[in-house]
């Protein structure tokens, strides 16, 4: 029995992680695999998980901490998406500025309205997360949560929920640093063009501008895609590191 239950709250911690996690989490991804590496990645935590965990005396005990485990797995999955969020926020600033909001559709990968550029930095910041080896940390991650938390044990503080806000402001603020470049570059061309529409009424500037932005976005882009690479190189790395300060901090409660 102590067995069954021992698998049954592995199971809702990993599971929940998975269902919002990066990579795992899109549509695209097969539920078949979904369930295969959950169950494979909780048949390795088991021994780890076992160890520590105390027999609960009544279902209603037990269903607590399903939820328990459930919220906790949610949680590590939100928390190590932020940084992909963060890319997200970046693309959608940048598409304001350059004229593509008109052109955002729904993406089945994501299940949201996305934004063009912010699909080139989704997909960049994917790439960049393989070639770094930091999916194997993030499950290793996962794995490492059930020694420094044992099933049932997890706490909400206040410093917990402080630790979680601030992630999300420098979430924010990673946006904002990956879209500045361009968006001062497409504020100088506006005032460029507001310039030259005082001088010479007679462009029309309104139908100049977007085929305008839109060539000088690109450029722009390709001439500081090292940059974007080296940036996604150095914060990408924090979505572990975020993930890691959360286990400890709920862990020290």
């Amino acid at each position: 029995m102590v067995q069954i239950e021992v698998i049954a709250l592995v199971l809702c911690r990993v599971l929940a992680f998975i269902s919002l996690g990066p990579l795992f989490s899109q549509r695209d991804f097969p539920n078949s695999a979904k369930l295969i590496l959950g169950v494979s990645l909780a048949m390795i935590a088991f021994p780890t998980a076992q160890a520590t965990y105390v027999s609960t005396t009544t279902p209603i005990i037990f269903a607590l901490l399903v939820i328990k485990e459930v919220l906790f797995g949610f949680t590590m999955g939100y928390l190590s998406q932020l940084v992909f969020n963060a890319v997200m926020i970046a693309g959608q600033i940048v598409d304001f500025q350059v004229g593509f909001t008109i052109a955002q559709a729904y993406d089945t990968t994501m299940q949201v309205q996305t934004s063009q550029y912010g699909k080139v930095y989704y997909w960049l910041a994917i790439s960049m997360f393989f070639m770094l080896n930091l999916h194997q940390q993030l499950i290793r991650g996962v794995l490492v949560s059930f020694q420094i938390i044992p099933l049932g044990t997890a706490h909400f503080t206040g410093s917990t929920i402080d630790g979680i806000t601030k992630m999300i402001v420098k979430t924010i603020e990673m946006g904002l640093d990956l879209a500045a470049p361009l968006v001062v570059a497409l504020i100088a061309i506006d005032i460029i063009l507001g310039v030259i529409s005082r001088s010479i009424p007679q462009i029309n500037v309104l139908m100049m501008s977007l085929p305008f932005k839109t060539g000088v976005s690109f450029i722009i882009f390709f001439i500081l895609l090292s940059n974007v690479l080296s940036f996604l190189a150095n914060y990408l790395p924090t979505s572990i590191t975020q993930l890691m300060e959360f286990i400890r901090s709920v862990g020290n409660t």
